[in-house]
């Protein structure tokens, strides 16, 4: 693909290497955050903004893009596209350039998420493998220009989100249970037979090291989104495809002691996200948790360490959710474009742009330090 410049100026404000927001100490602020997006002109683009809403840069984008990675130790960053997606993007933060796209080999398509090893040095991405419905996580040697240098299995079917667990050598996959196939587009051909779960793959091997499953009457509950904190807790966000009127948790945590532990929110606002919630984020002290339910215009927050339900805020079209590095904290975004800052203890709330066509906001938001 043509190699384009960035619209506007990063301000130096990412010309050094960055750093995973898994990784930042306390007390660290954020200071770039980076979303896929709908510009003005109704093409499809990635962009950046500041900790305080300021606009910093915007890509464009062969199609919808979805999910973001940082490299550990370089101002470079990916974009993937939305599943079952065909491309990936590497951008160059030093100078505003994108560098590099990854195209999906014949037989697979990325499932919109991925993540860089420890150390750089390959980029894991989930994948569909469309010829037998199983999930794989592609390798990619950041080396070589991304060249694709192998698989291993993700031990599921539809996997997602993807991180990486803190010894640097697990990685956490989201297999949503959900199969897919390029001839149907999004359609979902399982529903009544889908396994979802959450599995522990070793990165070099692809070892199963743990797997979690939901009970068998909540079969038809997607693991699709999920987030870890600095004790290698894991969040989930889930999406249900059974009857909308079912009484169902969307929320939960895993962790090898406890398994996975469903969080409840009031009835009324649980039947008001419609079953559905999309992005999930530990804030930057691990003791709470926020969904967005872009279905209901919602974003829920709940407390990490008991599990009890903190609060609600409105936020219309609800899209991502990341850490502000101040406790509670977090930056939401919304597909009408505005950016909100939005505290999960006390409520305060602060919109720092308004709803604005410049940039109307996809499913996901990441950010990280300069360091």
């Amino acid at each position: 693909m043509q190699r384009r410049r960035f619209l506007s100026s990063l301000a130096g404000a990412a010309a050094l290497p960055a750093i995973s927001r898994l990784s930042m100490a306390a007390g660290t602020r954020p200071d770039l955050y980076v979303s896929c997006a709908v510009a003005a002109n109704g093409k499809f683009v990635v962009a950046g903004f500041a900790a305080g809403g300021q606009p910093r840069f915007e890509v464009p984008l062969p199609a919808r893009g979805h999910g973001i990675a940082f490299h550990p130790t370089r101002a470079e960053c990916v974009v993937f596209a939305r599943r079952p997606g065909a491309f990936a993007g590497i951008l160059d933060l030093s100078n505003g350039t994108d560098t590099n796209w990854i195209e999906a080999p014949a037989t697979r398509r990325f499932s919109g998420h991925g993540i860089y090893t420890a150390d750089g040095d390959r980029l894991i991405v989930a994948e569909n493998n469309f010829e037998d419905g199983l999930g794989v996580l592609g390798i990619y040697d950041t080396r070589n220009r991304y060249r694709r240098i192998g698989e291993i299995p993700s031990h599921g079917v539809g996997p997602h989100q993807v991180r990486l667990m803190r010894d640097g050598k697990t990685i956490a996959v989201a297999n949503g249970g959900i199969l897919t196939h390029p001839l149907h587009g999004r359609d979902k051909l399982n529903i009544q037979t889908m396994a979802p779960n959450l599995s522990l793959v070793d990165a070099l091997s692809g070892a199963l090291r743990h797997s979690w499953s939901l009970p068998p009457h909540l079969h038809k509950l997607s693991i699709r989104h999920i987030d870890i904190d600095r004790q290698d807790r894991i969040a989930i966000a889930m999406q249900y495809e059974g009857d909308p009127h079912d009484d169902v948790a969307l929320v939960a945590i895993a962790d090898r002691c406890d398994g996975i532990r469903l969080l409840r929110a009031p009835k009324t606002l649980e039947a008001k996200s419609q079953r559905y919630t999309g992005a999930i984020a530990f804030d930057s002290s691990g003791n709470y948790i926020a969904a967005s339910a872009p279905r209901g215009g919602i974003t829920i927050v709940w407390n990490a360490v008991t599990g009890d339900y903190q609060r609600h805020i409105d936020t219309p079209d609800t899209s991502g959710i990341a850490p502000t590095g101040k406790r509670g904290e977090f930056l939401l975004s919304g597909g009408d474009g505005a950016i909100h800052r939005a505290d999960g203890q006390s409520g305060r709330f602060e919109t720092l742009s308004p709803p604005s066509n410049a940039h109307r906001w996809d499913n996901h938001m990441e950010t990280t330090v300069s360091l």
